[in-house]
């Protein structure tokens, strides 16, 4: 026995030894197929990228022993457990997530075995990325078949761990355009996954019900392996930046992590943390079952059949291996380390994010907002009649400019004039221009905004506009204008969608019509068809500091044509990083807490019919009562780019 391995084998073989058969409840295994946990990658507080645009999301996936919650087989209670990593002094990370599922998976198979064991035959195991197929090929008798199907459970459970470790080398993804290369053989998921199976082979054959028994099996593994609280786990976490993973590298890049773990076994030992940052400590190495408890070898009861499903792992296709068996791991396991030695995973992975422009800035500015703040203040006036003071503010819930379109959700204005008094808005979805995408791999079209989702190819030229949900009341006045929907076909002069250039450059000509109902005082409800066009023009330096925005634009009422508006904006902005933290990532090393702007912004709009007035192009403070309306005002922008989950 490997030095320090006493104590969780203790637990097991307790565990074990004062077991009877199963008591069946509603999550006990044999009722359903165990459930998927998505838990974690090897790193701590990843920044986020959806295709080629940032997000201002980190996420924390540390935990503790006493945070886990309880176990739940169930999908039904999933919101018990808090799962993700946690150092142990003598297992290393461990990560709960991949525990649970294999503990769970092992539990669940070791029911289904039992029926075989007695008269032999063919298990389908379901799918990952491959069909698995068990064969049971010897009978084992009824004394036996209890503890054989645990055993027997645990090694093919653990064997299939391995083939998902293989899987996500070669392109496996639950999200197109996040491929998981990032987590293959990181360093807690192989111990993890068979620290797992152990757990859920000794609460099968636990007295508790089963849910309860993995609490305490967990309870006591953590004890064992000297489990580390959550703030010690962070701080070893990012004590091992740069020597173990990549900080500031965007989820799901394949550059993440640095150091992986290929060992499968037959005695599978953890890896510590270097003495620099933690203590030595005797690692508790697991062991795959090997042989049944009369010392048969295990291997001769089954064949384990993988059949690779090449659509979702075509890269796999390279291998030669049409149908893999558990004889086969190790080379496949030996073919991907060499792979990754090599550099090929990162040179395979998701097509990178290409370069947003130059500095730290760019990084930032284009992306995904979330809580994104505007003030404005200045003068608006007739040209008839004097000017006066007005103010506001906008909150955007997710703002959204990309290389695959703009878009605002959720978005509440709230402006004050003398003559409109305060006047709250709301716009559910709005979007200047969302283009279609066509994935870089097959060349399929993909609809606007699930581009984000995926690499798209550059160059687009057609792409949609408009909004849902769009309504702004006049305190002072009680007029209410609605604009449940508009729609516009918008055309993309520099041809530039979906490419690097379009971050900087952005020359939009934009066809189409809405529906609007407005209800006054004076004419009570009136509902408007309206269609017309506009131009949008945008200009960004390279560093992304400054900013140019202007647009113009014609609409009117088709069956009362006279019923019509002009409108013009134009905005100068101004950039800058808040905070900036030095940072080992990516922008240069800067980790800012969030952006902000300041700005200059003029309009001009003429409504023939102003109590009809709804503005398109961000012009906020149009009269309902004069023909011409201009203003001038200062504006200031905050984004927050330190938000932690």
């Amino acid at each position: 026995m490997r030095a320090g391995a006493w104590p969780v084998l203790l637990v097991l073989v307790l565990a074990l030894v004062s077991s009877r058969t199963a008591h069946a409840d509603t999550v006990a295994p044999s009722q359903k197929a165990p459930r998927h946990r998505t838990c974690c990658a090897f790193a701590s507080e990843l920044p986020l990228h959806l295709g080629s645009a940032h997000v201002p999301l980190t996420f924390g996936i540390v935990t503790s022993a006493r945070s886990i919650g309880e176990h739940s087989y169930s999908g039904d209670a999933a919101g018990h457990e808090t799962n993700g990593l946690v150092y142990t002094r003598h297992g290393g990370f461990v990560d709960t997530g991949h525990t649970r599922e294999y503990a769970d998976a092992t539990a669940h198979l070791a029911v289904r075995l039992r029926p075989l064991l007695a008269h032999g035959g063919v298990l389908r195991l379901g799918r990952r990325d491959a069909e698995l197929r068990l064969h049971v090929l010897h009978r084992v008798p009824e004394s036996d078949r209890e503890a054989t199907s645990v055993l027997l459970a645990r090694r093919i459970t653990f064997q299939i761990g391995i083939w998902v470790e293989i899987t996500q080398h070669y392109g496996h993804a639950m999200m197109r355009g996040a491929e998981e290369l990032f987590s293959a053989f990181t360093p807690e998921d192989l111990y993890s996954n068979l620290l797992g199976t152990a757990l859920g082979g000794a609460a099968v054959t636990s007295p508790l019900p089963y849910d309860r028994a993995m609490d305490a099996l967990l309870a006591d593994a953590f004890a064992s392996l000297d489990a580390m609280p959550a703030a010690e786990t962070r701080r070893i976490l990012t004590a091992l930046a740069g020597r173990w993973w990549r900080s500031g590298v965007p989820w799901p890049s394949p550059a993440i992590p640095i150091l992986r773990s290929f060992d499968i076994g037959p005695h599978v030992t953890p890896l510590l943390a270097p003495a620099d940052v933690v203590a030595p400590a005797a690692p508790t190495a697991l062991d795959v079952p090997e042989v049944d408890g009369a010392g048969a070898p295990l291997a001769e009861l089954y064949r384990l059949e993988i059949v690779p499903d090449l659509r979702a792992l075509p890269r796999f296709a390279s291998t030669g291996s049409r149908i893999v068996n558990a004889d086969d791991l190790p080379r496949l396991v030996a073919g991907v380390r060499a792979s990754i030695e090599a550099g090929d995973e990162v040179r395979v992975g998701p097509h990178p994010v290409d370069d947003p422009g130059n500095g730290p800035l760019a990084h930032y500015v284009v992306g995904l907002r979330l809580l994104d703040l505007k003030a404005s203040g200045g003068i608006a006036g007739q040209l008839e009649g004097a000017s006066k003071g007005v103010g506001g503010g906008a909150l955007v819930g997710v703002r959204g400019d990309t290389r695959g379109g703009d878009f605002a959700l959720v978005r509440l204005d709230v402006n004050h004039t003398a003559a409109r008094g305060l006047s709250p808005g709301f716009s559910l979805f709005k979007s200047d221009a969302l283009f279609f995408c066509r994935d870089r791999d097959d060349g399929r079209l993909r609809a606007p905004l699930v581009s984000l989702l995926g690499p798209c190819d550059g160059g687009e030229w057609l792409g949609l506009g408009g909004s849902v949900g769009e309504a702004l009341h006049d305190g002072r006045t009680g007029r209410t204008a609605l604009r449940p929907v508009s729609l516009y076909g918008v055309l993309d002069l520099a041809g530039n969608g979906q490419s690097p250039s379009y971050d900087g450059v952005r020359l939009l000509l934009r066809g189409g019509g809405a529906v609007e109902h407005v209800w006054t005082q004076l004419e009570g409800p009136t509902t408007i068809p309206r269609a017309g066009g506009n131009a949008l023009i945008l200009l960004r330096t390279p560093d992304r500091t400054l900013e140019a925005y202007g647009g113009a634009g014609y609409r009117l009422d088709p069956t009362t044509p006279r019923d019509a508006a002009f409108e013009s904006n134009l905005s100068l902005r101004w950039y800058f990083l808040l905070g900036g933290n030095r940072s080992s990532g990516l922008a240069d090393g800067i980790d800012p807490w969030g952006v902000g702007s300041l700005g200059l912004e003029g309009g001009y709009s003429f409504w023939t019919r102003p109590l009809h007035s709804y503005p398109e192009l961000g012009a906020p403070f149009v009269s309902a009562e004069h023909s011409a309306t201009w203003q001038l005002l200062v504006t200031a922008t905050l984004g927050f780019e330190g938000l932690t989950f």
